[in-house]
């Protein structure tokens, strides 16, 4: 669709390729959900490791009073979706074994976030989306693995935090 397509809905285009680059483009994912809420541990049969998409906010990006317009103008929004990554539960508490094979938490962790940003930061389809003026990063990453945090209580989780800025042309 074209950037000027006033009914095209680019915050929602944008989620769900998200949501079809954890079903289908990053190996390994054994289940993808959007807005799964929290759940036991075991996630309610949820295969894993999982990848759960959630929309975050949006927000206006720039000053818009000082064009004195009647009219809503093209802007650029920015939001920031969140993806969360859910492993196999470890056989014990030191997170190193997996069905009695040697299998440390840390090093997947690593791995997931390496995969899961080479992906959503070079995928075509997403850089077409926020074109015009528009970009996509990685701001920051989070996992269980902190003090103060339940330490592989639904099994360890990399939290990925996206920014999205992308433009919202309005209906006239």
């Amino acid at each position: 669709m074209s950037n000027g397509n006033q009914l095209f809905d680019r915050r929602e285009a944008i989620l769900e390729r998200l949501l079809d680059i954890g079903q289908t483009h990053i190996p390994g994912i054994m289940s993808a959900w959007r807005n799964h809420g929290p759940a036991e541990t075991g996630f309610q049969g949820v295969p894993r490791p999982a990848f759960l998409l959630y929309d975050g906010g949006s927000k206006l990006t720039q000053d818009v009073l000082v064009h004195k317009t009647q009219r809503m103008m093209p802007t650029i929004w920015s939001m920031d979706p969140q993806i969360l990554i859910v492993l196999e539960n470890r056989d014990t508490v030191e997170n190193q074994l997996l069905d009695g094979v040697t299998a440390p938490v840390g090093q997947e962790l690593t791995n997931w976030a390496n995969t899961i940003n080479q992906i959503v930061t070079n995928d075509d389809v997403l850089v077409d989306l926020v074109t015009a003026n528009g970009t996509h990063f990685l701001t920051g990453i989070e996992t269980d693995m902190k003090v103060g945090r339940a330490v592989g209580a639904y099994g360890a989780w990399l939290l990925m935090l996206y920014e999205f800025r992308y433009p919202f042309f309005p209906a006239r």
